[in-house]
């Protein structure tokens, strides 16, 4: 009986359209392979869109096991390629670039967008002009201030949510509207920007670092895990169903949470 619904789900398979469950291609039917016990049009997969799929372990499990049948992979070996290896670093000092690159422009486009702001501004009464140096050029003084904007703006933002946290801010603020005199308003002003463009610079300082290494740690793992991927290959069962059944394990539906 197991054998003639084993014949008949073979037959099924061959007589459908082939279509890649991950990228739902049907043309490149020869790259095709049927890792585990899905069926119907969840049957099929290209194997490299099988392997960046388990290069991204999804749920921690998405490596060895079908996210759809849970069925545990029958994983077999291959050599290693020492080139390929080679291809592998190069990608990933390509993506930790690509990603730091990013960044960097992103950080650039708002500096530059302040910089327009602020030289609109600024164009009738040059307030900002007169507090640097007769030699510097105009573009220099805009986006140098912009800069200390950003990091004043940022360290605004973490004071906030510091004294917020703290539940201290309604303080901060009647304290601040409390001064009568006005050069003590605009010196606690001054010192308000600075303590702010301070936080700013430490707190830019600690996230860049974070991002750096979050995304060396990205690209690290994702990296090596399609390595594995590719030397690590998934056994193909197409048109040999019936074999699937001595792999049949208790703990496949169990191991999966």
């Amino acid at each position: 009986m197991v054998h003639n619904e084993s014949e008949r789900e073979q037959f099924l398979q061959n007589d459908q359209i082939k279509q890649c469950r991950i990228c739902l291609d049907t043309d490149n039917t020869d790259s095709l392979i049927s890792p585990c016990l899905c069926s119907g049009s969840a049957a099929f997969v290209h194997r490299t869109c099988l392997d960046n799929w388990r290069s991204e372990n999804i749920r921690g499990i998405g490596f060895k096991y079908c996210d759809i049948c849970k069925f545990e992979y029958v994983i077999e070996t291959v050599d290693d390629d020492l080139q390929a290896g080679k291809i592998r670093r190069l990608k990933y000092y390509f993506f930790v670039i690509r990603d730091i690159t990013s960044i960097f422009l992103l950080t650039q486009l708002i500096i530059l967008a302040l910089t327009f702001v602020l030289k609109l501004i600024d164009k009738n009464s040059g307030d900002i002009k007169r507090q640097f140096p007769s030699w510097m050029s105009e573009f220099a003084m805009y986006y140098l201030t912009s800069f200390v904007l950003l990091l004043v703006l940022i360290g605004f933002i973490v004071f906030i949510i510091t004294c917020y946290s703290l539940g201290r801010i309604d303080s901060y603020i009647l304290n601040g509207f409390s001064l009568n005199s006005e050069k003590r308003l605009l010196a606690c002003l001054m010192i308000f920007v600075v303590i702010c463009a301070v936080i700013g610079v430490v707190v830019g300082v600690f996230y860049g670092i974070a991002i750096l290494k979050k995304i060396m740690e990205h690209h690290t793992r994702k990296l090596w895990l399609r390595q594995e991927a590719n030397k690590y290959i998934v056994k193909d069962f197409q048109e040999r169903k019936s074999e699937l059944e001595k792999y049949r394990m208790p703990m496949t539906a169990s191991a999966i949470p």
